[in-house]
């Protein structure tokens, strides 16, 4: 990609904002590149915030962005979580005996895993010793274990489940049919299918966020890969989908990329 290649400049935008799985943790990828730490620093030292935006939880997140982990924003859990300075000012719950009765409907699937996030923790009721190994040691997430998904006493803000071979094409279908009127489902990409509440998604934390930020979607930049980003992409003022996504993913952006580094690199070119 080349500076001509695209048609705003690093001084028009605020705020970046990007996905983390499949967009800047890619090809088996668990931490973020050196690189992009490097472009990071960059940003923040121009005033523009950049906002991780991820289906991960708040703690995973600030994990993986350790070096500037206080001075970056989160939308978390596909939107149902915004932290802005350490502060949460967005929680989207999902209503406790709807959260039970999806819960019950995914028990069908023996071949699913289940997952419940909580603010700070996952809860599980696992199947798999692999599924365990996972979360703790592939997607670090905090985990806690329970017998049964009722013992949950927190507000649950993400339901999710998972299938290692991928989400079966008959089970999206049902489910898609059955919650769509209740709740936001996306594919959240590597296996998981995800489900918040009916007023969440990365989308709409976004417009809440920038509002909160008094920065205008249009002076915005997102990068994203997969379903769940699809709204983000559309909202902010200039995009880039990964060229791994599929299809009708790129569509909803305004350029398609290999790498969040690339783009970073080329937009800041002028300011080294």
């Amino acid at each position: 990609m080349e500076r001509k290649d695209l048609d705003f400049q690093i001084d028009e935008i605020r705020a970046v904002v990007s996905d983390y799985d499949g967009t800047i943790a890619k090809s088996g990828m668990r931490e973020p590149s050196e690189e992009l730490f490097a472009l990071l620093e960059k940003l923040l030292q121009k005033g523009i915030r950049f906002v991780s935006a991820s289906g991960r939880q708040y703690q995973n997140l600030r994990d993986r962005f350790a070096p500037v982990a206080d001075r970056i924003d989160y939308i978390c859990e596909n939107g149902s979580l915004i932290v802005y300075q350490n502060q949460i000012i967005y929680k989207d719950v999902i209503e406790r005996a709807q959260a039970l009765r999806l819960i019950h409907d995914m028990k069908k699937y023996q071949d699913g895993e289940i997952m419940v996030s909580g603010i700070s923790t996952s809860y599980i009721v696992p199947r798999t010793q692999y599924f365990v190994d996972r979360l703790v040691k592939r997607v670090r997430n905090h985990v806690t274990i329970l017998k049964d998904f009722e013992e949950i006493e927190e507000d649950m803000i993400k339901i999710s489940i998972f299938w290692r071979e991928g989400i079966p094409g008959e089970a999206a279908e049902w489910f898609h049919d059955k919650y769509d009127d209740f709740l936001q489902v996306a594919d959240g990409g590597n296996g998981w299918l995800d489900f918040t509440g009916k007023t969440s998604g990365k989308g709409n934390a976004l417009k809440i966020l920038a509002a909160h930020l008094g920065i205008p979607l249009e002076n915005m930049l997102s990068f994203g890969d997969n379903e769940n980003d699809m709204e983000m992409l559309k909202e902010t003022g200039h995009s880039f989908c990964m060229s791994s996504a599929k299809k009708h993913v790129k569509l909803c952006a305004n350029y398609i990329c290999d790498s969040v580094e690339e783009v970073l690199g080329v937009c800041l070119n002028d300011c080294r």
